[in-house]
């Protein structure tokens, strides 16, 4: 199976490349993990119609690197303060559960600072939360890393998480 990142903007500040880098590269050892990032547009004002401007043109960036990356059978996620929030067992399920339905591909999304548009948000095979609170798109990458790498160990029985 492929695991794809994908997140809009750079990562800037001091320290999350490196710490991310840390993690995908440990993920490695139980699945195939290639990061993709997209460029985040300007947000000149923050007027309704702007912030829809923007999100369809995102939209569309993201549906082209999905569909250069994803096979017919490949599937995307979208992480989004409105989706379901999952503990370590159920990622770690939800990476097992991927494997016996023999999902060549997987994308999980993280969204400019605008999110994802609601046609995209109904278009994915599902949202998931990395908890209440609101994260800069360069913490989320670095958690949503952290995270993989968690799920995958647990999947695979690695003594890397220590439940209870």
């Amino acid at each position: 199976m492929k695991v794809h990142l994908i997140a809009f903007g750079k990562l800037k500040a001091p320290g999350l490349r490196v710490a991310t880098d840390y993690y995908l590269r440990n993920l490695g050892a139980f699945t195939s993990i290639t990061e993709h990032e997209l460029k985040s547009i300007h947000v000149s004002d923050k007027s309704p119609s702007t912030r829809l401007q923007i999100q369809k043109k995102e939209e569309q960036m993201l549906k082209d690197k999905l569909d250069s990356i994803l096979s017919s059978r490949g599937q995307f996620y979208l992480m989004d303060e409105s989706g379901k929030a999952l503990s370590t067992l159920e990622w770690a399920n939800r990476a097992q559960a991927w494997e016996d339905e023999s999902v060549p591909e997987v994308a999980l999304c993280i969204g400019s600072s605008l999110g994802f548009s609601s046609a995209l948000k109904k278009e994915a095979r599902g949202l998931f939360s990395l908890g209440p609170q609101t994260l800069s798109h360069e913490i989320a990458r670095l958690v949503l890393a952290e995270q993989l790498y968690r799920m995958w160990s647990v999947a695979r029985g690695h003594p890397y998480h220590h439940e209870g």
